[in-house]
C-alpha cells in the first residue's frame, strides 16, 4: 500500500486513487500504476456450463462443420509393428473397443461434414453459406430424419437450401453438376429437408443472378444496373411469374446489352446461365413485347 509521503514517481504527486475493483492504486495526476495485482474485492463471478460457453473469452469458437468429439486412434499401424508380437494384439483389441464406443451419430458426423466442406470448396459458397449447410444438416440427422435416406444426397439438399437462405445465386443444374447427383432427387431432398425442419423458403429472385452472369460474360456495370431495372419493370407487371429465375436473369442481360449496344452472343448468355438458346429468345420477346421497349434496342434479336 501507499503511504502518505510516498509520491508519484512520474510525477512527484501525492493524490491517488485506489481501484478496488481492479486491485489497483492509480496517480490522479498523471495515471501513474503504482501498485497493481493487489487483492481483488469486486464481486465473484459465477457462470454455469451453459453461458460459460456464451462468456468464454478463451478457445476457438463454436463450427457447426466439425464434429462434436474429436476422435481418438490409439497409435497407428507403423507404431504397432515396432511392438512385440503379444503388445500388437492388446493394442488391436483396444483399438477395436474404442470404436466400438464411439456412436453412429459421432461417425455421421464426421464422416458426411467432412464431404459437406469438400463440396462446399467445389462450389465456392461462402463460409457462412457452409456453416448454414452444417447447422441444417446437424438438425436434420439429430431428429433421426436421415434413416433410410441417402445422407450423400441430404448434404447436397442442404446445401441448396443454405444457398437460397443466404440469396446466393446457386442454380440446383449447378449444383448437381458438380455433385453428379440428378437435380430432381436434390430437389426431392430438398422439399423433405425444408417440409420437416419447417423451414420457410422465399423464391429466387432473378436479380441475384445478375451479378454472376454480367461477371462472366464481361459486360460493363451499366448494363447489370439496366438490367436490373428491366427485371423490376417485368415483375410489377407479372412477367416473372412461373419463370424460371436463370431465364428471366439472362433475358434482361441479353436486353440491356443489346440496349447498351455492347456485344455477347446468344449463345455465350445461355451457356453462362445453363439455359438453351431457343428458351432464351423466347424469353426475351416476352420482356421485349410485353415492356414495349424494342423501340430501345440497339439491334434486333435474330430468331
Amino acid at each position: 500500500m501507499v503511504t502518505r509521503e510516498q509520491k508519484c514517481p512520474e510525477c512527484g504527486e501525492a493524490n491517488f486513487f485506489f481501484n478496488r475493483e481492479q486491485g489497483e492504486i492509480i496517480c490522479k495526476g498523471c495515471g501513474f500504476v503504482v501498485e497493481e495485482s493487489m487483492v481483488n474485492f469486486g464481486r465473484e463471478r459465477f457462470a454455469d456450463s451453459d453461458s460459460m460457453e456464451k462468456l468464454s473469452r478463451t478457445g476457438a469458437p463454436w463450427d457447426p462443420r466439425i464434429s462434436n468429439n474429436l476422435s481418438t486412434n490409439i497409435g497407428n499401424n507403423s507404431d504397432l509393428r515396432k511392438l512385440s508380437g503379444r503388445q500388437q494384439i492388446l493394442f488391436k483389441r483396444i483399438r477395436k473397443k474404442n470404436s466400438w464406443t464411439s456412436s453412429s451419430l459421432e461417425s455421421n458426423f464426421s464422416k458426411n461434414l467432412a464431404n459437406l466442406r469438400l463440396l462446399g470448396n467445389s462450389l465456392n459458397i461462402p463460409e457462412r453459406v457452409e456453416k448454414e449447410a452444417a447447422q441444417l444438416y446437424r438438425q436434420f440427422a439429430q431428429h433421426g430424419f436421415t434413416r433410410a435416406r441417402s445422407c450423400e444426397y441430404i448434404i447436397v439438399a442442404s446445401i441448396y437450401a443454405a444457398c437460397k437462405m443466404h440469396s446466393i445465386p446457386k442454380s440446383l443444374k449447378e449444383i448437381s453438376e458438380i455433385s453428379n447427383i440428378d437435380k430432381k432427387i436434390i430437389a426431392k431432398n430438398y422439399k423433405y429437408l425444408a417440409k420437416k425442419l419447417e423451414l420457410k423458403m422465399t423464391l429466387s429472385n432473378p436479380i441475384d443472378f445478375l451479378g454472376k452472369f454480367n461477371s462472366e460474360l464481361g459486360l460493363s456495370p451499366k448494363v447489370q444496373s439496366n438490367a436490373v431495372t428491366i427485371i423490376e419493370m417485368a415483375d410489377k407487371k407479372g412477367y416473372t411469374n412461373g419463370k424460371s429465375p436463370l431465364s428471366t436473369a439472362a433475358s434482361a442481360i441479353y436486353i440491356s446489352a443489346l440496349m447498351m449496344n455492347e456485344k455477347v452472343t446468344q449463345k455465350n448468355v445461355a451457356d453462362t446461365a445453363k439455359i438453351t438458346e431457343v428458351t432464351l429468345r423466347n424469353r426475351c420477346k416476352e420482356l421485349i413485347n410485353g415492356l414495349k421497349i424494342k423501340s430501345k434496342l440497339k439491334k434486333k434479336i435474330k430468331c
